[in-house]
């Protein structure tokens, strides 16, 4: 019984530990795709106020982050 346990405790500690480092991994390619999408948004001219529909009037920093947080490579 107390094997089991002992198991147990380590598997948990284990899965806590690879969940921190990929999110720490997804953090970091979040703020690189939010950089690219700012550099973008700057290179069309379009910073740091968006004139084009569907975002006129709205944050280019705000719609990179957005868009970064559903997929790394919005930009």
């Amino acid at each position: 019984m107390k094997k089991i346990s002992f198991g147990a405790i380590v598997l948990a500690t284990l899965m806590m530990v690879s969940c921190g480092g990929s999110s720490n991994n997804n953090n970091a390619a979040v703020e690189q795709c939010v950089a690219r999408g700012i550099a973008y948004f700057k290179e069309i001219g379009s910073y740091p106020t968006l004139s084009s529909a569907p975002n006129v009037g709205r944050s280019a920093d705000e719609v990179a982050r957005e868009r970064c947080n559903r997929t790394t490579t919005a930009f």
